[in-house]
């Protein structure tokens, strides 16, 4: 096998576990965001950025662990690198999901209008912070 199918291949296998992982950051964050909108009747609005807040301080330590050891297998210890471009990945994403939730177009439930705009801006915002985190922040530096 050539260097670039197996650097191509390496490639394929990393999105598919970050796309497990960020699977499981959603998860934690719907799981919190639900929690909290749950205690406060609150499902749309300004009051997300807060939702978020708390949920990125799970679901960051969370990622970082398993990104470092199963995706990237990265040595480095790069968490500030990690926790800035997820901070603003949190951001982007906060502001995609309140953007949406003020728009619901279909006229479902407030709650499932509220998963689906966290699952959508989740999956929009994390294909970029997977190039980010492979190419910055867990870069091989053995190339």
């Amino acid at each position: 096998m050539d260097i670039n199918n197996a650097e191509k291949n390496r490639t394929l296998i990393q999105l598919i576990t970050y796309g497990l992982i960020g699977g499981s950051n959603v998860l934690i964050n719907l799981i919190i965001i639900n929690i909290l909108s749950h205690i406060t009747g609150i499902y749309s609005g300004i009051t997300m950025y807060i939702f978020y807040g708390i949920s990125f301080v799970a679901y960051s330590i969370n990622g970082y662990y398993l990104n470092r050891k199963f995706t990237f297998t990265s040595k480095s210890s790069s968490y500030f690198k990690y926790a800035s471009v997820l901070a603003v990945s949190a951001f982007c994403n906060s502001t995609l999901c309140t953007i949406l939730t003020f728009f619901n177009i279909f006229s479902v439930s407030e709650v499932l209008w509220l998963n689906f705009s966290v699952i959508f801006s989740s999956i929009a915002v994390g294909i970029l912070t997977f190039i980010v985190n492979k190419y910055f922040v867990f870069k091989d530096k053995t190339k």
